[in-house]
């Protein structure tokens, strides 16, 4: 019996098994079989799409315990809406004419330490000039406090690439000449408590992924925060005729990215994390059978993206017979295929995107890549 072949498959694109994460340009996450459900039943009908953003926004926002809530088209969409809503609040007239931004303070003073230059291109996009400050290694209270001027709308923190702790002090650098705080957080779900915390400290604005760690829609995206500014996310946004008529979300990524935040809220968080936990034990233990690869397990809340995400690394040493670059090569031309990130030194593995015995498969891969290589070494006559 032949096969059958998968939609990817008949496209000529090979799926595989995802080791490094809810990257982008990898597909995001997977979506549980509650918010497929749900796109299919929202596809099936007619609704008011404003009407149908209101009422989610609400539902949304009171799962959360934010004033507003309002779904974008992304994280990177978010950060533009955002952006646009600190310039025009909810002025029509400034709505409509952006990026002309004549007679608006239209500056966001905006850290080093990301990147992700597309995100200084989101604020720019809305007629925003932006006002850099730090590194690349650092950015202080002090920095952000120098870039502050009467023509500022906004400021901008990236969590994650800078710590948690310093968002107090962000803030209160911020409020203290009643500028809004933007913070992106696309990737730093879970843990839950961001959804309600990041505002509870005072951060105005919050903008996450949907297809993170949420498991929504990858076209969707969160923004929690001051019922007015989400007001004014609304209005510059799809269906509304603002600089962000282009980010449409349809009702289907409406509807699933509103399911998965019901799951998100409800899920047995501690026991996600444990799961999580064993998968990279399961990897990391191939290590065990092979002289020069050593185990390098790093627990939940070192990581960054997400930040109660554990990381498993198997690192080669100079005893090695093989490098992390090469396994890397064969576990991407292999059978299944499997994405994992690596340098010569070592390889690693990110067990958020895993699915249930996938870890197992790794494992298996990997001593089948590793036993071949030993004997190759040995049957060379290398010490």
């Amino acid at each position: 019996m032949t096969a059958q072949i998968s939609t990817y498959e008949s496209l000529g694109i090979r799926p595989f098994i995802n080791a490094r994460g809810t990257i982008t340009t990898l597909g995001g996450s997977i979506m549980p079989p509650q918010v497929v459900e749900a796109m299919v039943e929202a596809s099936r009908q007619f609704i008011p799409l404003i009407e149908l953003h209101e009422r989610v926004g609400q539902r949304i926002a009171s799962l959360t315990k934010n004033e507003g809530a309002y779904v974008c088209a992304g994280a990177a969409s978010g950060m533009t809406l955002a952006g646009a809503a600190c310039m025009t609040k909810d002025n029509v007239e400034a709505i409509q004419r952006l990026p002309d931004t004549a007679g608006l303070a239209n500056e966001f003073v905006i850290s080093l330490v990301d990147p992700h230059y597309f995100i200084h291109q989101g604020f720019e996009l809305g007629g925003g000039k932006l006002v850099k400050v730090g590194n690349r290694e650092k950015v202080t209270d002090e920095d952000y406090a120098g870039g502050i001027c009467d023509r500022t709308a906004g400021v901008i923190f990236f969590l994650g690439s800078q710590p948690l702790d310093q968002l107090p002090g962000i803030i209160a650098v911020a409020h203290a000449h009643e500028l809004p705080v933007i913070v992106d957080a696309a990737a730093q779900l879970p843990p839950r408590s961001y959804l309600t915390d990041l505002t509870g400290m005072g951060a105005d604005l919050v903008v996450f992924s949907g297809g993170k760690g949420l498991c929504g829609p990858q076209s969707s995206g969160l923004i929690i925060g001051r019922a007015d500014l989400i007001q004014a996310c609304a209005l510059n946004s799809n269906p509304h005729s603002g600089v962000g008529r282009s980010m449409k979300v349809g009702k289907e990524e409406i509807m699933g990215l509103l399911a998965a935040i019901e799951l998100f809220m409800e899920q047995d968080e501690e026991a996600v994390i444990a799961d999580w936990t064993q998968r990279c034990l399961t990897i990391g233990a191939v290590a065990d059978d092979f002289e020069g690869v050593d185990s390098v397990y790093s627990p939940p809340g070192v990581c960054k993206f997400p930040p109660v995400s554990p990381m498993q690394q198997l690192r080669f040493t100079d005893r090695a017979f093989i490098t992390g670059l090469e396994v890397q090569k064969h576990l991407k031309e292999g059978s299944p295929s499997i994405e994992a990130g690596a340098s010569k030194e070592s390889i690693g593995f990110q067990p958020q995107t895993l699915q249930a015995g996938e870890a197992e498969i790794i494992a298996r891969r990997l001593r089948e890549i590793l036993s071949a290589a030993q004997n190759a070494s040995e049957t060379n006559g290398r010490p």
